[in-house]
């Protein structure tokens, strides 16, 4: 079992608190899955303020 599905309650946490506007997430891009080649670049380049999404 992947550890993250052990840790359920402490993940459905984090999604209320981030509806309820509690908790913000720093976005600095979002990106198609076919783009991660890109995203993997942007990581490795650093300097970035903020997560990379991937939307599937």
């Amino acid at each position: 079992m992947p550890q993250y599905a052990r840790q359920r309650a402490q993940l459905d946490r984090l999604r209320r608190l981030t509806e309820e506007g509690r908790l913000t997430l720093r976005v600095a891009r979002t990106l198609p899955a076919e783009a991660a080649v890109e995203a993997h670049r942007l990581l490795e380049a650093g300097g970035r303020r903020g997560r990379l999404v991937l939307t599937f």
